[in-house]
């Protein structure tokens, strides 16, 4: 968050643009993932800029990474030794404002910073291993053994709010810097957290697991139509116990992304009309059934607390397609279409630009899709010709930016395109492969390549285009 991302921000206003999709500044978790984090409120430190912690005086020396991908071990390890630097500072020479700003922020925060704190420094004194392999006593949160650990890691649960409170004060800046510039942020929610969490742990009545906090169905979707079988590692949410408290927790969720983003990105859309549930022990995804979710009555409650919901819902979800629209219909909230899935299935492929309704969002791919060239490189030849002639291109080195002109230009109220189809990157700065783990989420872009060459070609497609 420190001057690369100003600067980013600066190129986004000289380009025209007026939106920033953002992944989840949630914790990364399992195999760094932003979609599977130790906590549904918490920032993720490791996007504080150490620079701007050197400006403040809080640390005195900056170590520099590779560019390139994220190493994240070396980040993690480095990132802790400097906010640790900073919190030593901190104490020895915060006074009046600076400290009362602290302390307003934990306060304002209390209803999740205080079990995320607690969890984060149990974790640290357990080594990292899951909640549920914890001692019984504090594994399942006996009052004598909360007050016991409470007091015996109080430092240790200061120096993690204090982490926090850097992370929003970074972001925060950010945030209003580019507000002030006409830009707008688009925040994602993920739809699940990890079993191993401070939601989970401070929270299992609101999740399917049984007494000793294993779950009792295990989450994921059915298999693809390439075969790609996915089971994931986070629990499953009881509806029932959720209704039977007004859905607290996810209006406090709700409100917390909105503290941080302008607009929402709803992960996942199709579980809010069923989730996929899988038994314990299945060797594949096939192996499950669709359980109704909680419909449009969980937003209902949320909006009458909050207003509006300012939601982009992704819902792709083949087996109940049909269904999550008429619940996006019925809730007035536009859904995303995707160009690299137009290309089966017929001319009447929802992803197909002809087939946009005007109120969506479109994309040539998403974050769990390959980037524009490293896509239309991996197509057969006949694909390759259908791909061409359907969206009247000649296809060659600049395919990536012709399919950018053909998504401006279709009906889609709001376009946005992935910076590596903007830098005209192939497979290899891809960000996410589903159903693969390691090497994940691990791509970076330098400064130095976004040139005032791009911005001004950018610029003149915006217009061009009516955006």
């Amino acid at each position: 968050m420190g001057e690369g991302a100003y600067r980013f921000v600066d190129f986004l206003e000289s380009a025209g643009q007026k939106l920033w999709q953002i992944l989840p500044l949630d914790p990364t978790g399992y195999e760094n993932s932003p979609y599977s984090s130790p906590s549904a409120f918490a920032g993720n430190c490791l996007l504080i800029s150490p620079a701007e912690l050197a400006e403040e005086g809080l640390i005195s020396s900056i170590k520099q990474l590779p560019s390139g991908r994220v190493d994240f071990s070396r980040v993690i390890n480095l990132k802790r030794e400097l906010l640790d630097s900073a919190r030593m500072t901190f104490l020895s020479d915060s006074a009046g404002k600076e400290n009362r700003e602290f302390e307003d922020f934990c306060d304002e925060n209390s209803y999740w910073l205080e079990e995320f704190a607690f969890f984060t420094a149990l974790k640290g004194h357990f080594q990292g291993v899951p909640w549920y392999t914890w001692p019984e006593s504090i594994a399942f949160r006996r009052p004598a053994a909360l007050r016991e650990y409470r007091d015996r890691f109080s430092g240790e649960i200061e120096t993690a709010k204090f982490r926090q409170f850097l992370f929003s004060r970074q972001w925060q800046n950010l945030r209003k810097y580019a507000n002030r510039r006409g830009i707008k942020i688009i925040g994602d929610i993920p739809i699940f957290v990890n079993q191993d969490s401070a939601d989970v742990w401070a929270n299992r009545h609101l999740f399917l697991l049984d007494d000793k906090g294993w779950r009792t169905v295990l989450s994921g979707v059915p298999p693809s139509r390439d075969g790609v079988s996915q089971i994931w590692d986070m629990p499953l949410y009881d509806w029932k116990a959720m209704k039977e408290d007004g859905y607290e927790w996810w209006k406090e969720r709700f409100a917390a992304i909105l503290k941080e983003v302008d607009i929402i990105r709803l992960d996942h859309f199709s579980g809010f009309y069923a989730f996929w549930h899988i038994k314990v022990g299945a060797e594949t995804s096939a192996e499950g059934e669709w359980a109704r979710g909680p419909g449009a009555e969980l937003f209902r409650e949320v909006e009458k607390e909050l207003g509006d919901l300012p939601i982009i819902a992704e819902a792709l979800e083949p087996a109940i397609k049909k269904e999550a629209n008429a619940l996006l219909n019925e809730l007035g909230y536009p859904g995303i279409r995707v160009l690299q899935h137009g290309f089966r299935g017929g001319r009447r492929n929802p992803h197909l630009p002809e087939n946009y309704p005007d109120e969506c969002v479109a994309y040539p791919g998403t974050h769990d899709d390959n980037t524009i060239l490293g896509w239309y490189r991996s197509r057969s030849p006949k694909t390759k010709r259908l791909v061409r002639d359907y969206l009247e291109i000649p296809g060659g080195r600049s395919v990536n930016w012709q399919i950018i002109r053909v998504m401006e230009e279709s009906c889609a109220d709001t376009v946005l395109i992935q910076l590596q189809d903007i830098l005209g990157l192939g497979g290899g700065a891809r960000m996410n492969r589903p159903g693969t783990y390691s090497g994940q989420w691990e791509w970076r872009y330098d400064r130095e390549m976004l040139t005032g060459g791009m911005s001004a070609r950018l610029l003149e497609l915006t217009r061009e285009s009516g955006r």
